[in-house]
């Protein structure tokens, strides 16, 4: 072999290894910040536009490309105005969260070795790209299938954990390799514990640990009465319907407890079934992750295989015909909530909730699309007018955009769940429409 030929022949090697590897992007946050401090230098808008424009997105990775595509609703592309605006209306919240980047070369170190355990587990695993960018609060984690690339929106998830983003990624990545699911709730919830389950597995570390006294946790404490109730639902076949099971909307009442996620719990105990009673493991983990859940039926064969189902259930669970299922709640009036407009104003309204003792509160505020959902800004501390009921008003024409989400939020972190009753909802957030 000659010396020329060597060294092709490596740097040949060299590139593949390097290809065959999943990429972690992580460059934008530093540009975020970079832009975000220039911003706080001037007053000057196009001053701080342009900022914004050279700095962060000029220089962005593929996945600020996708944060100007995915930012806004209704379709709208994102622009530097937009960024500009939230690096002020949030100001004090990106200050708080960004401590918590300086763990990400340390938790990049971690994930390195944890796609390569993936890799040996799941020998179909298909490499890819990860961003982590600072987008506008729209999105947190956000896969897509095609190269694969996951896309994570840090100022939506970054935390004070040191390894924060660890179970994130690994979660998230799972949906990557999976297959088109139904959209009713009994394949989502599979697809979605799926992902919990194979991020556990991959990680070595018990979610329990992870989320403390989160939907896991309280699963497990209650698991004969989530399961009782979540069965009840499972017979539905309307698309996207029942999602308080899923993405943190509301969350279900059980056992006098409003707890959210409680559809992630059910797929993940149901693919921890599957798993434990595998003889082969590896195949188990294939099975899984690629798990056919594209129609009703094909869920329901999942989840009889998977042996969770109990004795007593097995006969409903295997001749109950999936059809539209219908809650009722009764003396339930739908009504306009948090909010009213009184000529050019809009007067924010909050009543404490009787299971909360006042004494326990220092200030609520409203965190929104319209301040960067910064639960911290006492720019939006409401006053207790009288029986504990808290009002904020603020003129209309402070909120540039027409449609509006937001929350109330106690001390800075309780964020409080939208009434059964409230009719103005979507993802879980009160809307406020500005005519």
């Amino acid at each position: 072999m000659t010396k020329k030929y060597i060294i092709f022949f490596l740097t040949f090697l060299c590139a593949t290894t390097i290809k065959a590897q999943t990429v972690f992007h992580t460059k934008d946050i530093e540009n975020f910040y970079q832009a975000f401090d220039s911003v706080q230098t001037t007053k000057d808008k196009e001053k701080q536009i342009d900022f914004v424009q050279k700095i962060y997105l000029d220089n962005g990775s593929l996945g600020v490309k996708y944060a100007i595509n995915h930012s806004v609703d209704g379709g709208k592309i994102a622009t530097a105005k937009h960024w500009a605006e939230f690096m002020i209306n949030a100001k004090e919240n990106l200050i708080r969260i960004r401590p918590y980047f300086k763990s990400l070369p340390s938790q990049m170190k971690i994930l390195e070795p944890k796609f390569k355990y993936f890799k040996e587990q799941y020998p179909e695993f298909k490499d890819g790209n990860v961003y982590f960018v600072i987008g506008l609060g729209m999105f947190g984690g956000r896969p897509e299938k095609e190269d694969p690339s996951l896309f994570i929106g840090c100022e939506v998830l970054a935390n004070e954990k040191p390894d924060w983003a660890v179970n994130i990624v690994l979660h998230e990545y799972v949906h990557t390799l999976q297959k088109n699911s139904d959209n009713a709730l009994l394949a989502h919830c599979l697809n979605e514990g799926a992902c919990d389950f194979i991020a556990e597995l991959i990680n070595e570390k018990n979610l329990r640990e992870i989320y403390p006294n989160g939907y896991i946790d309280f699963g497990y404490k209650n698991e004969k009465v989530v399961w009782k109730e979540f069965k009840k639902y499972i017979t539905s076949n309307e698309k996207g319907k029942f999602f308080d099971w899923l993405y943190g909307i509301k969350g279900r009442n059980l056992n006098g407890n409003q707890m959210k996620d409680l559809g992630y719990f059910m797929g993940y105990k149901i693919c921890k079934a599957y798993y434990d009673n595998a003889t082969d493991k590896k195949q188990a983990i294939k099975e899984i992750i690629e798990m056919e859940v594209s129609s009703e039926e094909k869920a329901r064969a999942f989840l009889i295989k998977s042996n969770y189902v109990p004795k007593s259930d097995i006969n409903f669970i295997k001749n109950f015909k999936f059809d539209k299922v219908i809650e009722t709640k009764k003396g339930l009036k739908l009504i306009q909530y948090g909010y009213k407009i009184e000529k050019d104003n809009v007067v924010f309204t909050f009543k404490l909730p009787e299971n909360i003792d006042k004494k326990q509160i220092e200030y609520i505020t409203i965190a929104g699309s319209f301040n960067g959902w910064n639960p911290q800004n006492l720019n939006y501390k409401m006053t207790n007018i009288a029986n504990n009921t808290y009002q904020f008003i603020i003129p209309k024409a402070n909120l540039k955009e027409k449609y509006n989400q937001f929350k109330f939020v106690i001390n800075g972190e309780n964020w409080q769940t939208v009434p059964d009753n409230a009719k103005n909802t979507l993802n879980g957030n009160i809307t406020l429409e500005i005519k």
